[in-house]
């Protein structure tokens, strides 16, 4: 039976079905992913911007095709990732501007409509480049407006254009050099061809529960990765949404041109989705708060994403997040993943340690001292998302978060890894820490992993480590406790006035407390130094790491005497506190962590 139009309803579900079908290809997408970079995500991207029009759709509840097309947009907007991610999405925000006030299509409406949408998502990119989605995007889309004039059949319609999209995507290698070396097509084309052959199949088949039982066909290809493939120029993939009014993509583009490459500034004039590649997220979130409000922020390290997918390494991930301090040339060689906090300053919020250094965090401090900033554990989502990339390149993952007790991280995580399936092999540990007591947990169980650990050993390792690992914490101000509501303000006025100084640590379940008081901030290191002699064998070999608010020559003192008084499991790392305990300690605080032997 001929399909002369096409209503809401049933393009809806159409839209569902295609979208159904590219997040069951999502771990081949990945695979064969090598352009722009090979970080193997594509595939993720693909099917988290399509679960989010998935999800829209759902709530859609107008039966014109309109309003179906232009909720289907704002979803993949809101959603977008990647750079396939954010093109599908300016594509459908096209399609959506070219269907105003449509209610139901034919054939000749339909073809007029996604051949002025092409020109939506090539002019969204700032350097267009051809044997990609947009390529394959293009070919379709010039396909059905030939063919739209030769029939009122829209499955006719849409198997000649699907023909034509598959032509097209095996051609893709022609387009670019690295795909016909790698001897793959692009991921986000065949992602984009996958969207059309399910909504092609349900137009066809017309049955509902085709939604749930797509056979998808897996084509045996596997891409061969070069050593010059793996020198990622720009390495975190930023993006952003921004809400304004008459926002001008043309100036916004020019702005941000010269901070990577990859670039893509999509959306209408009062909700613009920003995607590029750089090495500075901060100066990208900045120009773009210029404009108005931001949503969304993300910054993915593409470098880490290339060394999990096509580098050498064992099969456990572990994965900590941004409040875990340890040296990033240990997270590297140990291969540590990080979930970033957000950083709540006054209005603005950043990305913990990517789009906001501690040393930018401490100059904030120093200038807006009325402002206590907060911190924000990632959501479920952010812990989600990593966690399916990994996943498909690791047998098993092992995530340690941040104290439950002063985070909801922990939790975010749980929530997370419930969404998984139930094969899945992952453990979510409390490490009941912070900063570089979470961070001499972490260096001992990459070291586990690294050596061949099993799952349940690492997670065994863990538990022992815990509470055996100690922070304690000079704090010489108590300012940021009293903001903080740590302190109360008549406790910190006196403590003040009698030059009295608490030593913080954390409690078994990682609540942060009072450990005793001192004179003065010399008072204070003399204490903890007591403290470790009470607590350690000076001749056992212990593992030790210090931290600091903007208080390096107080750290380079602590790191002296303990070098001198106790004996090394290993070098002490020194590093800047992270703003969850930065926040709280304030300016001149520091802290020395130990794992009792």
């Amino acid at each position: 039976m001929k399909i002369r139009y096409l209503n809401g309803q049933r393009l809806k579900r159409a839209l569902i079905a295609g979208s159904n079908r590219v997040i069951k290809n999502r771990d081949y997408l990945n695979s064969i992913n090598v352009f722009p970079v090979p970080d193997s995500d594509t595939g993720s991207n693909m099917a988290g911007t399509l679960q989010h029009v998935m999800n829209g759709l759902m709530r859609c509840m107008d039966n014109s095709v309109h309003e179906t097309v232009r909720c289907a947009a704002d979803s993949a907007l809101l959603g977008a990732r990647g750079n396939s991610g954010v093109i599908l999405a300016q594509f459908l925000h096209g399609l959506a501007e070219e269907l105003n006030d449509t209610l139901t299509v034919t054939t000749q409406t339909f073809g007029r409509a996604v051949h002025g949408a092409v020109d939506y998502a090539y002019e969204a990119i700032s350097n267009p480049r051809e044997g990609t989605i947009l390529t394959v995007l293009k070919d379709w889309a010039h396909s059905v407006y030939d063919k739209c004039t030769h029939t009122d059949d829209f499955t006719e319609l849409l198997k000649h254009s699907v023909h034509a999209a598959e032509n097209s995507l095996a051609d893709t290698p022609n387009h670019l050099e690295v795909l016909r070396r790698a001897g793959v097509v692009d991921a986000g084309a065949k992602g984009f061809v996958d969207l059309l052959e399910g909504i092609t199949q349900f137009i066809y088949k017309g049955e509902i529960r085709e939604l749930e039982q797509l056979k998808v066909e897996i084509e045996e290809e596997s891409p061969t990765i070069t050593d010059d493939m793996g020198e990622i120029a720009f390495q975190y993939c930023t993006e952003c949404i921004v809400e304004g009014t008459d926002i001008d993509h043309k100036v916004l583009r020019s702005e941000l041109l010269e901070l990577g490459d990859s670039l893509i500034v999509a959306g209408s004039s009062s909700k613009t989705k920003i995607h590029v590649h750089t090495n500075e997220p901060n100066r990208v979130f900045a120009i773009a708060e210029e404009y108005g409000k931001l949503l969304d922020e993300k910054a993915d390290d593409m470098r880490d994403q290339f060394r999990s997918a096509h580098t050498q390494h064992g099969e456990i991930a572990l994965v900590v997040d941004s409040s875990c301090d340890i040296p990033s040339e240990i997270a590297d060689e140990l291969n540590i993943h990080f979930v970033p906090l957000k950083v709540i300053f006054g209005e603005k919020t950043y990305i913990d340690k990517v789009s906001l250094t501690p040393k930018e965090f401490y100059e904030l401090m120093r200038k807006h001292p009325e402002i206590h900033p907060k911190t924000s554990q990632p959501t479920p989502s952010d812990f989600r998302n990593k966690f399916e990339f990994l996943g498909t390149h690791y047998k098993s993952l092992l995530e340690l978060s941040l104290a439950g007790a002063l985070s909801g991280t922990y939790q975010s995580a749980k929530t997370a890894a419930r969404y998984l399936e139930a094969d899945a092999k992952i453990e979510i540990i409390d490490s009941k820490l912070v900063s570089v007591a979470f961070g001499l947990v972490a260096r001992k169980v990459g070291e586990a992993v690294r050596d061949g650990a099993s799952l349940a050993e690492a997670k065994s390792l863990a538990l022992d480590l815990i509470p055996r690992t100690q922070l304690l914490v000079t704090v010489p101000e108590l300012d940021s406790l009293v903001r903080g509501g740590r302190v109360s303000k008549t406790k910190g006025f006196f403590a003040n006035s009698l030059n009295l100084k608490p030593i913080i640590t954390l409690d078994d379940e990682g609540n942060a407390i009072q450990n005793g008081t001192v004179f003065g901030v010399e008072g204070g290191k003399k204490k903890i130094m007591e403290m470790l002699h009470d607590a350690l064998d000076p001749d056992v070999p212990t593992d030790f790491a210090i931290t600091h608010v903007d208080a390096p020559d107080n750290a380079q003192w602590f790191t002296e005497q303990v070098e001198d008084q106790f004996t090394l499991d290993h070098d002490i790392f020194t590093m800047d506190a992270t703003p969850v305990l930065a926040a709280h300690a304030g300016f001149g605080a520091v802290a020395v962590a130990f794992i009792r032997p």
